[in-house]
């Protein structure tokens, strides 16, 4: 056999082998055989974040508008819904305050994480019934906070959310951090060891907080800071016992992205317990992007890539009929994604 023919058999060798890693991840049930993402909306103009479903199916997802993409009439970030049922996409929120993560609290109420660069730096509630804005908290021991970025919420109620700073010109008044907010409206701080903690989610059985890190060092810097307590390079997911009371212990690490530039941004959780990590190096020019499941345990179940490595920032599933469907923002450009699976999302209904 000449040389052109030992690299065609390696070529048709690799390839089985990719086949059968892939048919590994259907069989382990997360995708749909046959799946494929489908593009369902580009309306949004920078940045894709927080994509979550309201009780009614629709699909809300955020975009971020930073000043540096976007220099003259600045909306201020817009938030959009999409509908599945009828394919179309309109603006819900502008400006939406920077709005980066966004949750469905057991009220059905849309909690709001409003980043920094002329955003809110705060956690807000929106009622979905009237439309009222109501402030959930904006400042910590009299600071402000850097730009909160990912939210989720308790059975109990209780708010927890990420404060990282990536983007925007106003002081740094706090460390990135993680916050509880009890229903009294008292705020703790969670003392998580994490550098830059982003995502941020609750276990289907209360037991578990399960917390992103960013840890890339293109990203600012506050001076008090401390090196990663797990010694994540890159990105990673954490997973902390969780108490009756919301308080954190026991840390682990389930997952890291194995790339000093690759980093874990926002997550999903189906009703089994199994996590979805959006991962990118957020670089949309040479683009290494990724989303990967893991069992609660920390195995890799799958690991779905948006077309052509679009930079996965935000997972999410829909409700109703339309519960099996996952969904991914990407960024730079912003597009909404959809992809059948065999799970369903997790939701505090």
């Amino acid at each position: 056999m000449n040389k052109a023919a030992n690299q065609r058999a390696l070529r048709a060798v690799l390839a089985a082998l990719a086949s059968i890693a892939l048919a590994g991840c259907v069989t382990k049930g997360v995708i749909v055989e046959g799946a494929k993402w489908e593009e369902v909306s580009k309306t949004g103009r920078v940045f894709g974040e927080g994509v979550v479903a309201a009780k009614d199916g629709k699909v809300y997802a955020s975009d971020i508008t930073p000043t540096f993409a976007i220099k003259q009439n600045n909306p201020g970030g817009t938030i959009w819904r999409y509908d599945p049922a009828t394919g179309r996409t309109e603006k819900f929120m502008e400006p939406s305050g920077q709005s980066n993560g966004l949750h469905f609290d057991k009220n059905g109420d849309l909690l709001i994480a409003q980043m920094a660069d002329g955003g809110g730096q705060a956690i807000v509630r929106r009622n979905m019934r009237t439309g009222t804005v109501s402030m959930v908290t904006g400042a910590f021991q009299g600071k402000r906070y850097n730009a909160p970025n990912g939210v989720t919420s308790d059975a109990q109620g209780r708010v927890y959310f990420t404060d990282p700073r990536f983007f925007g010109s106003e002081p740094m008044e706090l460390p990135n951090s993680v916050y509880r907010v009890d229903p009294n409206g008292s705020v703790t701080e969670l003392k998580t060891g994490l550098e830059r903690p982003n995502g941020i989610e609750v276990s289907p059985d209360g037991r578990r907080l399960y917390v992103t890190t960013s840890n890339a060092k293109r990203y600012p810097r506050h001076p008090a800071m401390k090196p990663d307590a797990f010694g994540i390079v890159g990105g990673g997911v954490v997973a902390f016992d969780l108490d009756e009371k919301g308080n954190i212990s026991n840390g682990k690490v389930l997952f890291q992205t194995g790339s000093e530039n690759l980093v874990a941004d926002g997550m999903a959780i189906d009703t089994d317990g199994n996590i979805y990590v959006a991962m990118h190096n957020g670089n949309p020019k040479q683009p290494n992007s990724d989303i990967v499941v893991l069992s609660p345990p920390g195995e890799v179940l799958a690991r779905i890539p948006l077309p052509n490595n679009a930079l996965s920032t935000k997972v999410g599933f829909g409700r109703g009929a339309d519960a099996n469907s996952l969904y991914a923002n990407s960024a730079l450009p912003w597009r909404l994604w959809r992809l059948k699976t065999v799970r369903r999302g997790f939701y505090l209904d």
